[in-house]
């Protein structure tokens, strides 16, 4: 799972977290209200070693949600787009660089 990890990082601690879009909560047979489908995932795994923390964060799935109105379509197709394209790596990146950031107080 971690292609920088070497056989000598032993993960003493890990959270994972999954989301994945839904329709509105409460409600039942509502549409997915979300630009991805409701069977896209984001994965977010912070793990802690002896000497080192890190985190990724793993997209699955991820598919434009045509299910909507036209102008929610074409902001879908936009943003799901974008993301395909890596313009979505840049707000991941500084997610993850949050996560794994220490600071003494």
């Amino acid at each position: 799972m971690y292609e920088n990890l070497s056989a000598n990082d032993e993960i003493l601690e890990q959270l994972i977290i999954e989301c994945k879009p839904s329709g509105i909560p409460g409600k039942i047979n509502t549409h997915t209200a979300h630009f991805y489908t409701g069977d896209a995932s984001s994965t977010f795994i912070v793990s802690r070693g002896k000497d080192f923390i890190k985190a990724g964060i793993y997209g699955r799935n991820e598919t434009p949600n045509m299910d909507a109105q036209i102008a929610d379509k074409a902001r879908n197709l936009a943003i799901a787009l974008g993301g395909m394209v890596g313009i979505s790596k840049i707000q991941w990146k500084i997610l993850t660089d949050g996560l794994v950031e220490f600071r003494s107080w």
